[in-house]
Order: structure tokens, then C-alpha cells, then sequence
């Protein structure tokens, strides 16, 4: 050790720490301090608005209608490092608690939830007052509205709704009343096929239209399916026939698969068409006694669109003559068609007056009960008639399988014919002034003297008349009686042949 301080070097070294120790302890007084932080407390005024946060409400069992205020006023302190910008207006919150309300008015108490370290210096107001209604459920079916147009010539069918039966709609029990529908929209502006929508919002409407919003509805949507349907017309199916069948064979029966068929077209040839009659059956396919089923395919007519069904079976029986029951079946009223009457004649029937006569005709019984007065034309030719009044043959004209019955016989009507009235309509600025007057009206002294011819007896006139109506007539009948030797009843065909 003594050898250390008695070298120099050491020494040196030993003097230089202990000048640097002196000019550190000399300098430490010089460096600045760290403020120490505040530890007091300070009050703040939130300016910003602090909303009123109900909760706790039964929502399945009240609604709450209103709060007196939605707002409050805080003054808050805390200390200083709590109240600054760190926190929001978020931090700050109101509640009140409506676990335990009642239906009507609830006044209630205001509960400030601030963050840790903050405390209320006054709150503005302490008390909100709370209104609740007690909710009711009702029952209501569902009514859908069609939006816009389907295209030109379809038409709508009735919309079919998924989940079926009514829905319920749940408001204040005050409000409910006034409820008046509840329904949902569909468009289904141009289609020509059914429209399908899977989700379909419904609202609840009052009396006047209006849209209740509060309303809740269970099940909110449905699945909507509305039919488009092609104007359409069901119309009998008639049966028409070619051909002649093989001699000592009979048309039994003919029986299709469905009696009537469905057309779709426009509503101008859906008013037009009565019948179907654009199936017939040839006759010479069926060579033998027996029973056949024919396939036909059935066409729409012209003017529609779609025919269904789409095809139909035929089963046909055919026997052999002398096995063949036969029936009669009287026709009534069947009407009569007057033809060749020249165009300056009008024709009228005198009798029979229905316009119509009853026809019995003979036949296989399932043939016959197919028939009806639409299925058989009954015609007078009056080519050749001259003005007057004529008895006259009808031409029958029948079904291949059916003939007249012996009791239908000379078939005959009653028939007027005369000329077609001229238009003498004169317009009044053209009528004479003494219209009706043979000559100038006479002057009172010839009517004193009787020199003036006195007018013609109406009955010299009527009977004049008649003497002209009985020549003619005579000479029509005579006319007739050479053309109706060349005309006669078609009577209808064999019945073993049709």
C-alpha cells in the first residue's frame, strides 16, 4: 500500500476521481425535477347530452310508450387525470330500471352508471316518469295484393299462401282495434306463368290504409304463390265419323275417355266456341265385331293457344246387326233452318211457331244418350219459291248410327215468303204538306152540295187486298207442287250400315 501512494502515477489517478466526485456533487442541484402529480380533485360540467337507457321491461307482456325526459344534466368530479378527454360521453350513461313497472304511468328513479373514480355532484332531473301499455295478441288471415297486370288475355287465380292460416299481430291492447287487415304485395306486372315468392314482408293496416309500424306480426313473412291462368272455356266433346263400317256390322257405342274438354285462347274465341268437334273416327278401321280402344291426339282449335287434355281414348264396340239391341230417344224441339230464299224475299215459319219440332230417333241406346238436339240439322229448301205461303218437306240431316223412327215421318212446316219491305222513310223537310189526301181539299160549298167522291171503305180495301194475297198464294202453291215432287226427307242412313 505505501508503495502505491508513493507513486506518482497513483496519486494522479486518485486526484482526478476525487475532483470528478467534487463536480458531480457541485452540479447535481442544477438538474430540474419532475413535478409531482396532483393529487387533488376538480368538478366538471358534461356539456354533451346524456341519454336515459331504460331496461328490464318484460317486452312479451308491456310496451313502453314514452319517457318524460330521454336526457339529463350531470356535474361530475373526480380527479383530474379521470375528467379528461380520455373519456367520452359514451362513459356517461343514465339508467332506469322498468323490471318492476306497471301498465300506466311509473315514476321512477334515475341511476347515473359513470366511470371508476367519478362521482355525481347533481344530476338534473333525479326522477323520469314512465308510460307503459300491457300488450295484446290477435288473430288475422292474411290478404295478398296482386301489383300490376298479368300480360294481355291471363288472368289471375286465387293466391296461396305458406304457412296456411291466420298470423298474429301483437300491439298495445289499446292500439289493437285498430287494426283492419293485414297483407302483404306481389307483383305480377306481364307474367304468363304462376309467380312465386319465397319471402313476403307483411304489415298491419288501419281502416284508413295507413301502416301501423309498432306492429309486431308472427310470422313477419310467407311464402306467396299466385296462379296466371290463360282464359279458358270447358266445352263437350263431340264426336264426328267417316267411313262406313263392313255390311252386318253396327256402331254399338262409342265411349271417350272424358266428356268435355278445356280450350285456351283469346276471350273473343273463347266466346265463340260450343262444342269441340274436331275428333273423328273412321269407320273403316273396324273390320270385325268387338270392342277397340282408339288413341287420338287432340289439336286446339283455330285461334287457341292450348287444348287439354292433350289426347283422349276412344273405346269403340261394334256388333253385328242382329245382335244389336235398339231404343228411341225423342229429341225436342229441334230447331229449323230455312235456306234459298232469294235475296228480295224474306222467309218466316207460320208453324211449327216454336221455330223447332220434337224428333223421335231409333238407335243403339249408349249411341243415342251421347246425343243431343245440337247433333242433328233439320233444313227447309225454299230455292224457288215464289211469294206466298207453302208447306214445305224438311231435310233431315242425322248421325251415321241413328235414323228417323216411323212417328218422325214427313217432316213438314209452314212457310211465308214476301217481298223485302223498300225503305220509304221521307225526311220531314221533304213530307207533303197534305199527306194522305187524294186531291186539294174541297171547299165548304162542295162538301154542302156533296158534289165531292166520298173516300174507299177500309173494308173494300182489306178485301181488295186479300183477293191479290189468295192469287198468289195459289200460284206459289202450284209452284211448289211441281218442285216438291224432287225433294224429300233424308230419313237418315241404315242404321246396319252407318
Amino acid at each position: 500500500m505505501d508503495k502505491w501512494f508513493n507513486n506518482n502515477n497513483f496519486a494522479k489517478i486518485l486526484a482526478l476521481a476525487v475532483s470528478l466526485l467534487l463536480w458531480f456533487m457541485i452540479h447535481l442541484d442544477e438538474v430540474p425535477t419532475t413535478p409531482t402529480i396532483a393529487t387533488g380533485t376538480t368538478n366538471k360540467v358534461v356539456e354533451r347530452t346524456v341519454p336515459v337507457q331504460p331496461y328490464g321491461l318484460d317486452s312479451n307482456s308491456y310496451v313502453l310508450t314514452s319517457l318524460s325526459t330521454d336526457e339529463v344534466r350531470l356535474e361530475i368530479k373526480g380527479q383530474r387525470s379521470m375528467l379528461t378527454s380520455i373519456f367520452t360521453n359514451d362513459d356517461y350513461k343514465v339508467l332506469v330500471d322498468l323490471s318492476q313497472v306497471k301498465d300506466g304511468s311509473n315514476t321512477l328513479p334515475l341511476v347515473p352508471d359513470l366511470p371508476s373514480g367519478v362521482e355525481v355532484v347533481s344530476m338534473e332531473p333525479s326522477m323520469v316518469t314512465v308510460n307503459v301499455e300491457k300488450l295484446g295478441t290477435k288473430s288475422f288471415n292474411v290478404n295478398i295484393v296482386p301489383e300490376g297486370e298479368p300480360s294481355a288475355g291471363y288472368s289471375l287465380g286465387t293466391p296461396v299462401v305458406e304457412p296456411t292460416g291466420p298470423v298474429k299481430v301483437t300491439l298495445p291492447e289499446g292500439q289493437l282495434d285498430a287494426v283492419a287487415k293485414v297483407q302483404g304485395s306481389v307483383s305480377v306486372k306481364d307474367a304468363k306463368n304462376d309467380v312465386t315468392q319465397k319471402r313476403v314482408k307483411l304489415q298491419a293496416y288501419d281502416a284508413e290504409g295507413k301502416v301501423l309500424e309498432n306492429a309486431v306480426i308472427t310470422p313477419q313473412t310467407v311464402e306467396v304463390r299466385i296462379p296466371v291462368n290463360q282464359p279458358y272455356k270447358s266445352v263437350p266433346l263431340r264426336i264426328k265419323y267417316s267411313g262406313q263400317l263392313p255390311e252386318g256390322l253396327v256402331l254399338s257405342s262409342v265411349e271417350p275417355s272424358v266428356k268435355e274438354v278445356s280450350v285456351y285462347g283469346t276471350e273473343e274465341a273463347i266466346g265463340g266456341i260450343q262444342a269441340y268437334d274436331q275428333v273423328t273416327l273412321d269407320l273403316t278401321q273396324f273390320e270385325q265385331a268387338g270392342t277397340s280402344t282408339v288413341n287420338v291426339d287432340l289439336t286446339p282449335p283455330p285461334g287457341f293457344e292450348k287444348i287439354e287434355p292433350s289426347s283422349i281414348q276412344l273405346k269403340v264396340t261394334v256388333s253385328l246387326y242382329d245382335e244389336t239391341e235398339e231404343t228411341t230417344k225423342v229429341f225436342p224441339n229441334v230447331p229449323i233452318t230455312l235456306t234459298g230464299v232469294g235475296d228480295s224475299l224474306d222467309a218466316a215459319l207460320v208453324t211449327p211457331k216454336s221455330g223447332g219440332i220434337n224428333l223421335t230417333l231409333k238407335g243403339s241406346p249408349s249411341m243415342l244418350e251421347g246425343l243431343s238436339s245440337e247433333d242433328i240439322k233439320l233444313t227447309a229448301d225454299l230455292q224457288g219459291l215464289a211469294v206466298g205461303t207453302h208447306d214445305v218437306e224438311l231435310d233431315a240431316e242425322l248421325p251415321r248410327f241413328a235414323e228417323l223412327d216411323g212417328t218422325s215421318n214427313n217432316l213438314s212446316a209452314t212457310v211465308k215468303i214476301s217481298e223485302k219491305a223498300e225503305d220509304t222513310t221521307v225526311p220531314p223537310s221533304e213530307e207533303p204538306e197534305n199527306e194522305g189526301n187524294a186531291g186539294p181539299e174541297p171547299s165548304p160549298a162542295e162538301v154542302e152540295n156533296g158534289e165531292t167522291d166520298p173516300a174507299p171503305d177500309d173494308g173494300e180495301t182489306t178485301e181488295s187486298n186479300t183477293d191479290s194475297q189468295e192469287q198468289q198464294t195459289q200460284q206459289g202453291n202450284a209452284t211448289k207442287g211441281n218442285s216438291s215432287n224432287n225433294s224429300g226427307s233424308s230419313g237418315g242412313t241404315n242404321g246396319s250400315n252407318p
